[in-house]
């Protein structure tokens, strides 16, 4: 029985690679595209893929949602990393937008002034938050998957999502590359 269950193993595995790219949406490398999640209520996916790709860096999985309006989160599979090219496995696990932008900074993620950005009150001022480091670009849709490879420095940074109320609703990790 169990040569049955790691023959199985290793068949899913071999199998895995085609299966994300009949889904055509998760490609490594920089700026991806958008996936759709199993279970998930929207229909949304865009981009055409690029095929299943090794990935050479350490992957960190970020999950973003809430547990109600005014409680929001940023898990992370990790809060470090090492210094070079990190791989963020970001999903919306929520029924509402949401986004991820990291600042290289000294200042705790959970630690900037609530203002304005860009005419829009509820959020911090990202031109004064720091270097952004990671960014998924655009919010990403509900039910939704990036993979983002970004080449990170040694440091701090402060992951955030900047949608308005989302920052103070406690959307907001620390994260340290060494």
């Amino acid at each position: 029985m169990a040569m049955k269950r790691s023959g199985m193993f290793a068949l899913m595995l071999l199998l895995l690679p085609a299966c994300i790219a009949g889904q055509g949406s998760v490609t490594a490398g920089g700026w991806s595209t958008l996936a759709r999640l199993p279970n998930a209520s929207q229909p949304k996916a865009t981009g055409a893929s690029a095929g299943p790709q090794v990935l050479n860096s350490p992957i960190v999985e970020v999950q973003l949602g809430s547990t109600s309006a005014t409680s929001m989160f940023i898990h992370l599979s990790s809060i470090t990393a090492p210094a070079g090219k990190v791989t963020f496995l970001i999903t919306n696990t929520d029924t509402m937008e949401h986004e991820l932008v990291g600042f290289a900074t000294k200042t705790p993620a959970g630690a900037y002034p609530i203002t304005s950005f860009e005419g829009e009150a509820n959020r911090i001022d990202e031109d004064a938050a720091g270097t952004a480091v990671v960014d998924t670009g655009a919010s990403l849709p509900a039910g939704t998957s990036q993979l983002l490879t970004v080449d990170l420095k040694a440091g701090h940074v402060a992951l955030v999502c900047n949608l308005a109320g989302h920052y103070a609703a406690g959307m907001h990790a620390d994260f340290w590359v060494y």
